[in-house]
């Protein structure tokens, strides 16, 4: 199957987009195959020290990161940059409800190609909004609602010579009103980091230092 069919096929059923939480709430029966995805995410320790934290309202919603990755595996193959209208499909492969102290919490890993190619991350104006936290690894500043981004090179098979550069990966975590911390935010989003890298099959060798975001 090409590209552009794969594409197609998997419009109608795409991982991610729309809101911040766009799933249903909990029913208090957790999903073996929803904890098994976050597990493969964040790693399955982190899932657990999650589950300490959140206790008996840990929620995790279902997400396919099979089919994540072959359709963003097909975005990247579509990428010209002749035409690219820096339209991105944004994936959600791990969301985690929880209640603490009466409120909502909420961990939510965020993945998808970034609008922004490493030369704007690293020259020019622009640039002063971005940190090399690592070499070829640099971390937005500013926090959005799915956290603070980091991006990277991820060059993936069949794909137009500087992909990898000119469409690198961003990935980010939400980790929201979560008080007890048996893991922390930089943990979970090193570990979204390396195993995103590892189901593409980023052809960049990079290492995801332990401490990321701002103190």
């Amino acid at each position: 199957m090409t590209a552009v069919a794969l594409l197609a096929a998997l419009s109608a059923t795409a991982c991610g987009g729309g809101g911040d939480h766009p799933e249903p709430k909990g029913t208090g029966a957790v999903s073996p195959a929803a904890l098994k995805n976050c597990g493969q995410v964040f790693g399955e320790r982190n899932v657990e020290a999650l589950r300490a934290d959140l206790g008996g309202t840990l929620q995790p919603h279902d997400r396919s990161l099979t089919e994540m990755k072959e359709r963003m595996i097909a975005e990247a193959q579509l990428w010209d940059p002749a035409t690219d209208k820096l339209s991105r499909t944004i994936f959600r492969p791990c969301q985690i409800e929880g209640r603490v102290d009466g409120k909502e919490a909420w961990v939510n890993a965020t993945v998808g190609w970034s609008t922004y190619d490493v030369t704007f991350v690293t020259d020019g104006k622009h640039a002063r909004d971005f940190r090399e936290v690592a070499k070829g690894v640099y971390l937005d500043r500013r926090e959005g609602v799915g956290g603070n981004p980091l991006i990277m090179p991820c060059t993936v098979p069949g794909t137009r010579a500087g992909q990898g550069q000119e469409l690198p990966l961003q990935v980010s975590v939400a980790d929201t009103d979560r008080t007890d911390r048996s893991v922390s935010t930089d943990q979970l989003l090193k570990a979204l980091a390396e195993n995103t890298r590892e189901l593409l099959g980023c052809a960049e060798k990079v290492t995801v230092p332990e401490e990321l975001l701002p103190r």
